[in-house]
């Protein structure tokens, strides 16, 4: 796997997919996030992590 992106743009891809009502631009945030971590799986999983360290 390549670098992690920055929190930011992973939050902004995953605002793509949850928020934008442009079908576009919900495929345009999937594709992003299955291009930095090779499935949307790793992605969560990777999310989630990062949510579990905060807490």
């Amino acid at each position: 796997m390549n670098k992690t992106p920055p929190e930011s743009l992973i939050r902004t891809w995953v605002w793509m997919m949850a928020e934008s009502n442009n079908p576009e631009l919900v495929e345009r945030g999937r594709q992003n996030l299955i291009n930095a971590f090779g499935s949307m799986k790793k992605a969560i999983e990777h999310i989630e992590s990062q949510v579990q360290k905060q807490s």
